[in-house]
């Protein structure tokens, strides 16, 4: 996956190997590490399983809670985060279908 979009506040995780070497192990997963302050860590992870017709596209959020207030963030925010992440994978379709 090309990202060919990214703004001045975008934040990436880069692993110590190249491009290339990166997309030759995977080249259907993109893991994105969240660089906001959170009671934990978090990840955003897609991957695309090209075994039916014209792809399937698989978004996963993980989250690494921080103790308690870790546990109470997630599970306080779970019914907004995942509004959040439906209405990206329905942006990233309607965009899909314009191309």
């Amino acid at each position: 996956m090309i990202v060919n979009e990214t703004g001045p506040a975008d934040a990436f995780d880069v692993q110590p190997m190249s491009f290339d070497e990166a997309l030759s192990q995977r080249p259907s997963l993109l893991r994105l590490r969240a660089e906001m302050r959170v009671p934990g860590r978090a990840w955003l992870q897609f991957e695309v399983d090209p075994s039916t017709a014209g792809g399937v596209l698989i978004q996963t959020a993980f989250f690494e809670p921080k103790g308690l207030p870790g546990l109470a963030y997630w599970y306080l925010l779970y019914p907004i985060h995942a509004l959040i992440f439906r209405g990206m994978i329905r942006a990233f379709a309607r965009r899909a279908g314009a191309r």
